[in-house]
């Protein structure tokens, strides 16, 4: 079959979403089917282009007001031959510009929104009318939901969306890709840690990834284990570089901050340090924890996205508090033994998420949704 993969973003812009349509992607084609991407423009990249297999189609935007506007966008939907339509997003342009017209189209539709992130971080108003009024009816042009986790589920349902037409298909990591060698990036000399240990977080700064809570958690530790911080600073918010980094003066605790790491610099630093953090408030799911337990790195992380999942076969510890994810860590910290187990674990659960395996969920539902009839 030939299924068209819609995001708001593509390569060579880098996220979750992003990387997760590149990834399922890739991993239908090795399936023997055809994809299609169809996105919005970025600089530099051509309007269309054969990636990895991969038919790429860019479609301009334009700002009008606060919002962006995409061009052409029902026109090149239209004029696309696909059998199958998987839309990513809520809250995005390329959901919210379809939703209204996702009737008049006669191909199966499914959808993986990726959570509820507004929800979540913002319950205003607007944001409280749009998901538990508004989206539960857009939604029921698509024939199926797939959510990522447990929580995505349980969520849709409460507002609404019909539980018999929800599946859990979950996410997916390239295991061949992660388990490979690295070269070394010395972390340890190359940002002055000074602690006998190192907890890694990646994944940036944004609101939701609460970075403020590893270092308070970190905070009764402050001797034994040091916090190194991968990803992007977002300025002039709540939980910024500016409030860590005052944060953890106040507290004593080491962090440094590694900025953007690429994607071979972000393997080797898994085998550089000794676990794995996550201070989420809120997650879609957590690609990076994922990465990290195929590498065989125990975690410690808040109750968040699929990190229950994750810790099911004793690889990582879930926390439901500061206090809770502190007893953690220091029980990883004074048990090598068990750091060694959690890590064999970690690698054991891993397997269950390679994109080979987990495209079969996804095909399944494409079929399912083929076989409806539309």
């Amino acid at each position: 079959m030939r299924v068209l993969l819609v995001n708001h973003r593509f390569f060579p812009a880098d996220g979750g979403t992003e990387r997760w349509t590149l990834a399922l992607g890739r991993a239908l084609l090795r399936k023997g089917h055809g994809v299609t991407v169809l996105t919005q423009d970025e600089p530099g990249a051509p309007a269309r282009e054969d990636m990895d297999g991969m038919e790429v189609h860019r479609i301009p935007m334009r700002k009008v007001g606060g919002f962006r506007v995409p061009r052409a966008y029902w026109r090149t939907l239209r004029n696309l031959d696909f059998d199958l339509l998987h839309m990513s997003g809520n809250r995005i342009w390329c959901a919210d510009f379809y939703f209204p017209v996702a009737g008049v189209f006669d191909v199966p539709q499914v959808i993986t929104p990726h959570g509820f992130y507004q929800w979540e971080m913002d319950p205003s108003l607007q944001n409280r009318w749009y998901f538990g009024k508004y989206l539960p009816r857009a939604l029921r042009a698509f024939d199926l939901y797939l959510a990522l986790t447990e929580r995505e589920k349980q969520q849709i349902t409460s507002f609404g969306f019909p539980e018999r037409r929800v599946r859990l298909v979950g996410e997916g990591i390239d295991l061949a890709d992660l388990t490979r060698p690295a070269p070394p990036i010395h972390l340890r000399e190359r940002f002055g840690f000074t602690r006998p240990h190192i907890a890694l977080y990646i994944g940036g700064l944004w609101e939701n990834k609460r970075v403020d809570r590893l270092v308070r958690a970190l905070a009764p530790l402050r001797d034994r284990v040091a916090l190194a911080v991968g990803g992007k600073d977002l300025p002039g918010t709540r939980y910024d570089r500016a409030h860590v980094e005052a944060l953890a003066k106040e507290l004593g605790v080491e962090v440094r901050f590694l900025g953007y790491l690429l994607h071979d610099e972000v393997r080797a630093a898994y085998r550089e340090v000794d676990l794995y953090v996550q201070g989420s408030q809120y997650e879609g799911f957590g690609i990076s924890l994922l990465e990290a337990t195929a590498s065989g790195l125990p975690f410690v992380a808040f109750e968040a996205g699929a990190a229950s999942h994750l810790a099911e076969d004793g690889g990582g510890r879930v926390a439901r508090s500061v206090e809770e994810f502190t007893a953690h860590v220091r029980e990883v910290l004074d048990r090598p033994g068990l750091r060694q187990q959690m890590s064999e674990s970690a690698k054991r659960t891993a397997r269950k998420w390679d994109w080979d395996s987990v495209v079969d969920h996804y095909l399944s539902t494409y079929r399912e949704a083929l076989a409806s009839g539309r």
